[in-house]
């Protein structure tokens, strides 16, 4: 870059101006960023084209300093390894992915991934199909598969189609499976393909499937209270927990009782004195009534003995 044109109708041609700019340099320089700031004010009489052209020649000129080589692109300039302003990132430098098992499996055996035509040759219909979507191979095979023969050895009454589908989800699923698997030895865990081991020990089979069955019982919002039982499931496998209270010595329990009396009687806790000694004397009463009442009903069941009441006696 020698030199810059500027901008006319497209009647006049371009005008060439020097490699040179007419002003004084005044700019700081991030050659890192291959960037020039000008922070002094710019008059309102200044043509702000011109003045831009000559920021821009000498930001040009700074970079053509710079130690140069050629290659087969042209010439090449070396930037600087430091900067003199540190830009922010809208967003933070992405961290690097781990590799999953497939990954590792093709650099062990240094197998190269290659893309796939999207277009496949179906020799039923002896055309160019597409692989996936609409009005593709798949399609094509399916209809052409309208009949299926049935073995000796399999049932019947069973549909055939209907258990290739299921296949197919079955194997849908497995591969979900693979991925979450992956994810999960990337971030240092281990998870089996088969009953997850929920017990953080290495052991599989009936421990894991245990403890599966264990945390699945409880995992409803009656914590398993008017979940069915499966036929022959366990159901004592979850922690009975002790009712009651704990004993204590009678030292224990008098103090506890003469703390809690000083508390209602100071006034200090949350406990009103007045209207606990009102709660005690209604209870007093209330007991008093009932002792009352069942004396009443006694002396009425043995039937009043008193002065003019008459004996039985034998003759």
């Amino acid at each position: 870059l020698q030199s810059f044109g500027v901008m006319t109708s497209p009647k006049e041609p371009a005008v060439s101006r020097p490699a040179t700019a007419s002003r004084e340099d005044n700019l700081i320089y991030d050659l890192k960023h291959m960037a020039a700031y000008d922070i002094s004010p710019v008059s309102a009489g200044t043509d702000l084209a011109a003045y831009s052209r000559d920021s821009v020649q000498l930001l040009v000129n700074k970079l053509f300093a710079l130690p140069r080589n050629k290659g087969d692109e042209g010439t090449l300039v070396s930037l600087p390894a430091e900067g003199v302003f540190r830009l922010p990132r809208s967003k933070p430098i992405p961290k690097e992915k781990p590799k999953t098992r497939w990954q590792k499996f093709m650099e062990e055996r240094n197998m190269k991934k290659k893309k796939r035509s999207r277009l496949v040759f179906d020799e039923i219909e002896g055309d160019w199909k597409p692989r996936w979507g609409y009005n593709s191979i798949k399609k094509s095979q399916q209809n052409a598969n309208w009949v299926q023969e049935v073995g000796d050895r399999d049932d019947p009454n069973q549909n055939p189609f209907d258990q290739e589908k299921a296949e197919q989800r079955l194997l849908k699923a497995r591969q979900k499976m693979r991925e979450v698997r992956n994810k999960v030895e990337a971030a240092g865990g281990k998870l089996r393909a088969s009953v997850p081991d929920l017990s953080n020990s290495q052991k599989r089979g009936k421990d894991g499937l245990k403890e599966a069955i264990k945390r699945a019982q409880v995992s409803s919002a009656s914590y398993g209270k008017f979940d069915r039982v499966a036929p022959n499931e366990a159901t004592n496998l979850q922690p009975k927990r002790k009712k009651g209270v704990a004993p204590v010595s009678g030292g224990v329990e008098k103090d506890n009782y003469l703390k809690a009396v000083g508390r209602v009687l100071s006034g200090d806790g949350p406990v009103d004195k007045h209207k606990a000694a009102q709660v005690g004397v209604s209870h007093e009463r209330r007991n008093d009534a009932l002792s009352r009442s069942r004396v009443n009903k006694r002396r009425s069941k043995q039937g009043g003995k008193g002065k003019g009441g008459k004996k039985k006696g034998r003759r």
